[in-house]
């Protein structure tokens, strides 16, 4: 009744499906407001024209996770493979499980139109709602209609599934049912009364239902029974209305009714009869007639959650008590692998036998773990909870794994505390490996994904731990040393905390204990963040990848995700973007399958950064706001310092540092009266300077001109911090400082300045190398250190940087200049100036290019270049390729095996054929250099041995060169002759620089 405009809209929804173009609709309101009596108007719309139907629904209390999603699907997708407790599918993979499903919806629509009904969406669990969004997003390419209900009263609706529900896509219809008005009472009172009821009857009955079609139906109904007098002592609620139903019943019917409404509240409702007796399903008939209870597609159940509810209440404590032990028996005795954990341990925490307690610990310890399993960390939490009212429980243990679940729910005070009484009761009992075990979970758990440093409880733990630790323990040993050696992190010199950590690493290996070798090798990268052990860095997370590929439990994948995050600032650290973003997309990969806010806020900051490397300060502010609101949730410090970096640097990209002048100094006012160490303060005393106040950017500048190793330790922030001293003391007109600062930057050229974990890349050492030559007069390093800035800066594609670097110093003159600075080349041509590795080819163009039109014998060029002079040089040379070309050669070929990967994976066909002619090259010379067996040929004739080694050294140096400056390529091609004499013979007269 009254719901003319809402079947309408669910008409059209079932025509779009017929047509191939799906659609998503939540029927939204109070309890009794018509939701359920629309969805199944719809679904017998949808039967009638042959369209298939899947209906599900949530329970109160006890569902196991997934339960909805599973039985609306259970004819539409048999395919699906469930655990063996139906709780969901293998591999305990919530995005595995979205695709799953997706794909088995769109199969299953493939064949005719499909409306899925999911109910009461207000008790789903948060796994169900991630599932459900998942499938949401698909169905606008699907013929299927999803179709969901859900109060939407804040006081029946848990917040976080009220986030959840918001997040639904844009697409989907919420459709809310206001109450019925009066005429619609009117007409669904000329349903159940002949000649209806008047005006007047009908406007009281309004005002005293509130126009809810369940109670106006069930007031309507219960005149009709007992005439009109009954109208007269309309119940205020709901429950009165059912009570004088079920007064109705027959005593054994009632009794019935009673045992199948507990059963029923862990079970959506349905009525499973050999829960309730044997003859449950003749005598339940009774209750049929009345209305209390229905015959559905997936047997009986009760017409309204609030029907069971009403009958339960209605129970005496002890009743109550004892039909809960009546059916957690029987559920026990029956032994259906679909009865969760969690659905026993409901049951046998409200009976009241003499054995429930520890039963219900029992059952309530299993149902934790596999929601930990499942993700649900929230419901693990009051699971665990239960398990330790019981006196047989083990405090200490299951205390630790609540003090986990606490965490990855986000309480992280909670969690302390409970891990703090945890860690005394374990030292108390002799017990060091649960000391160990809870000393850890203070700090995150095994991966220690976010351990708080300056933790003096976290340190005293851990180091009581690891004097209680017997040495044969090699694994909790190499673990608890390895946490000390992170969190310990500013008190201890950064030599001992290596030390600490490779002693850590060395214990894992021996104890063979893949999880804790991840763990400590995280330790050890973070011992060693400094830019003098990049590589080590990727050597160290490639190695916890390869150690965690294949496990799949939360904490494996939180190392995993800590992993990625090593590898994405490493990446960074180095220049390559492309290898970075690609660590960030996996990384969102596997954090959005947990779902767990400690992990979810890193792609937020990552995609602020890029977006200030665009240029897009705006974009980069708005995810800076969405990583603040994910971390505040999962009250992460970590979260909270990028957040602050990210909008630091996005203030002074926009040039408004006065605008995030308050928010430095509030920051800086918590860290305490003894401050923060010079090399953190010089970051915010940049901005601080940049908003007019130099006092503190004096202060650092001359912190550092005393040289303290202690106030400056060369750690993840080193780079960072030198970079804002130097552009301090541009600023301030300190040549010392910046004379200094050139000199400590210098072996860092080619690295990037990044912050902590990702939150802002400022970029190219030598971009900042370049501003320094500048300020001090070094023109010629200035222009050469800016020219590979802006190279860099084109091939990795970052606007901003490069618009930076050009306003830096002016493009550099049309002079070709080749210059060599240890481990690269520097070649300027036409006004572009071009970065690459040192190659021998390279030492070959250099001596032709300055000596235009003069032939140069290869054999010159040889002994130019490392090789052997030419006069010592006899008959026979020996291999045609030395040990060290040969190599090179090798070395070359694995590279062009990784190069062509990314080119293929990123389709780049042209990139990929020039780098398939390159190994063809490569591996007919050395398939040439090598005689049977791997032997080195001999060659006889010392001035042809020359040619080839020279020739094949310049055409790679000049396709090397291609990859970054085409058209100084050609050039080069067209004018450099190789053969036994070579020569530079371009067609005008060049003048290289050196």
């Amino acid at each position: 009744m009254g719901r003319e405009r809402e079947r309408a809209e669910l008409a059209a929804a079932l025509a779009d499906a017929a047509a191939g173009r799906g659609s998503v609709v939540l029927l939204l309101g109070e309890a009794g407001i018509g939701k359920s009596t629309l969805a199944a108007w719809t679904v017998g719309q949808a039967a009638e024209s042959g369209v298939t139907t899947a209906q599900g629904a949530c329970s109160a209390a006890g569902m196991p996770a997934l339960w909805p999603v599973r039985r609306a699907l259970a004819d539409v997708a048999p395919e699906l493979r469930w655990r063996d407790d139906g709780a969901t599918t293998a591999g305990s993979d919530r995005e595995l499980l979205a695709a799953s499903l997706v794909e088995a919806v769109a199969s299953a629509a493939r064949e005719h139109p499909l409306v899925i009904l999911v109910e009461d969406l207000h008790w789903a669990d948060l796994a169900s709602l991630l599932v459900i969004r998942a499938l949401a997003d698909a169905v606008p390419a699907l013929p299927v209609v999803l179709l969901l209900t859900a109060r939407d009263h804040p006081s029946d609706v848990p917040r976080e599934v009220q986030e959840q529900l918001g997040q639904l896509p844009t697409h989907a219809r919420r459709m809310a049912l206001p109450p019925l008005e009066e005429p619609d009472v009117a007409a669904l009172a000329g349903q159940v009364f002949d000649g209806g009821l008047t005006q007047g009857e009908v406007r009281d009955l309004c005002r005293r239902t509130g126009g809810n079609p369940f109670f106006v139906h069930e007031v309507l109904r219960l005149r009709a029974a007992h005439g009109e007098p009954a109208a007269l002592v309309v119940p205020p609620g709901v429950s009165e209305v059912i009570q004088r139903r079920v007064a109705r019943l027959s005593q054994g019917c009632a009794a019935l009714l009673a045992i199948a409404a507990i059963a029923a509240e862990t079970r959506g409702d349905i009525i499973e009869h050999d829960l309730v007796a044997g003859d449950a399903a003749g005598v339940l008939g009774e209750a049929v007639s009345a209305r209390l209870i229905e015959d559905g597609p997936d047997g009986r159940r009760f017409r309204h959650a609030l029907v069971r509810e009403v009958v339960a209440a209605e129970l005496s404590a002890p009743e109550r008590a004892r039909l809960h032990a009546l059916v957690a028996q029987r559920l026990q005795d029956r032994r259906d692998p679909h009865d969760s954990p969690a659905r026993l341990a409901h049951h046998w925490a409200r009976a009241g036998t003499e054995h429930a307690a520890e039963r219900a610990a029992y059952w309530s310890l299993l149902a934790a773990r596999a929601a930990v399993a499942e993700f649900g960390f929230e419901a693990a939490v009051d699971h665990f909870r239960r398990a330790l009212d019981a006196a047989s429980t083990d405090r200490v243990s299951v205390s630790i794994e609540l003090g986990e679940a606490l965490q990855l729910s986000g309480d992280r005070v909670a969690a302390r505390k409970v891990l703090t009484a945890a860690a005394r009761e374990a030292e108390h009992a002799g017990r060091p490996i649960d000391l160990a075990h809870a000393a850890l979970a203070l700090g995150g758990g095994l991966a220690g994904f976010e351990v708080p440093i300056t933790d003096d409880l976290q340190c005293a733990m851990l180091t009581r731990a690891d004097e209680l630790l017997p040495a044969s323990e090699q694994a909790w040993c190499a673990a608890v040393r390895g946490r000390l050696s992170l969190a310990r992190a500013g008190a201890v010199p950064s030599a001992v905390r290596i030390a600490m950590a490779e002693d850590a690493v060395r214990l894992a290996r021996e104890a063979g204990d893949p999880a804790v070798e991840s763990a400590v090798l995280a330790a050890y990268c973070d011992a060693i963040a400094g830019p003098d052990f990049v590589q080590e860095r990727i050597a160290a997370a490639s190695r916890i990848g390869t150690l965690t590929e294949s496990r799949t439990s939360v904490h494996d994948q939180a190392t995993v995700l800590l992993a990625r995050r090593l590898l994405l600032v490493a990446h960074l650290e180095n220049g390559d973007l492309a290898a970075a973003e690609a660590q960030a997309l996996a990384y969102e990969h596997t954090a959005s399958k947990l779902g767990i806010p400690l992990y979810s806020w890193l792609p937020e900051i990552w995609r602020g950064m890029r977006s200030l490397l665009d240029g897009d300060i705006e974009a980069a502010l708005s995810h800076a706001a969405s990583a603040e609101v994910i971390g505040s949730r999962a009250d992460s410090l970590n979260a909270e310092l990028m957040v602050f970096t990210l909008r630091m640097q996005a203030h002074l990209d926009r040039g408004t540092p006065e605008h995030y002048e308050a928010s430095v100094r509030a920051i800086l006012a918590r860290m305490g009266p003894a401050g923060v160490p010079v090399m953190y303060m010089a970051a915010p005393a940049r901005l601080l300077l940049a908003a007019g106040d130099p006092a503190a950017a004096r202060s650092v500048l001359r912190a550092f001109g005393t040289g303290d190793p202690d106030g400056m330790p060369k750690d993840a922030e080193w780079l960072e911090s030198h970079w804002a001293m130097a552009d301090i003391s541009i600023e301030l007109d300190d040549r010392i400082a910046a004379g200094r600062l050139y000199d400590a930057l210098l072996p860092y050229a080619h690295l990037w300045a990044v912050d902590g974990l990702g939150g802002a890349v400022f970029g190219t050492v030598g971009e900042q190398l370049g501003r320094l030559a500048e300020y001090l007069g070094r023109t010629d390093d200035a222009a050469r250190h800016l020219a590979a800035a802006r190279d860099q800066y084109e091939r990795q594609g970052t606007p901003a940087l490069l618009r930076r670097a050009r306003d830096a110093r002016p493009e550099p003159t049309d002079n070709p200049r080749i210059h060599h600075d240890g481990a690269t080349w520097l070649l300027i041509w036409h006004g572009r100036g071009t970065t690459v590795p040192d190659a021998k080819g390279l030492h070959d163009l250099a001596e032709l290019l300055t000596r235009p039109g003069h032939p140069v014998p290869a054999l010159d060029l040889v002994a130019a270049a490392g090789g052997p002079p030419a006069e010592t040089v006899g008959g026979g040379l020996g291999p045609v390729l030395d040990d060290t070309a040969r190599r090179a050669y090798r070395q070359r070929l694995g590279e062009l095996e990784f190069e062509l990967d990314r080119a293929d994976a990123l389709g780049d066909a042209e990139q990929a054929e020039r780098l398939q002619a390159e190994r063809a090259m490569l591996a007919h010379e050395l398939a040439a250099a090598v005689g049977l067996g791997g032997r080195a040929r001999i060659a006889g004739d010392p001035a042809d041995r020359a040619r080839k080694a020279v020739t094949m050294r310049v055409r790679a140096a000049i396709r090397m060169i291609d990859r970054h400056d085409p058209a100084l390529a050609r050039h080069l091609t067209n004018a450099v002759r190789t053969g036994r004499l070579c020569s530079y013979e371009p067609e005008q007269p060049v003048q290289w620089q050196t």
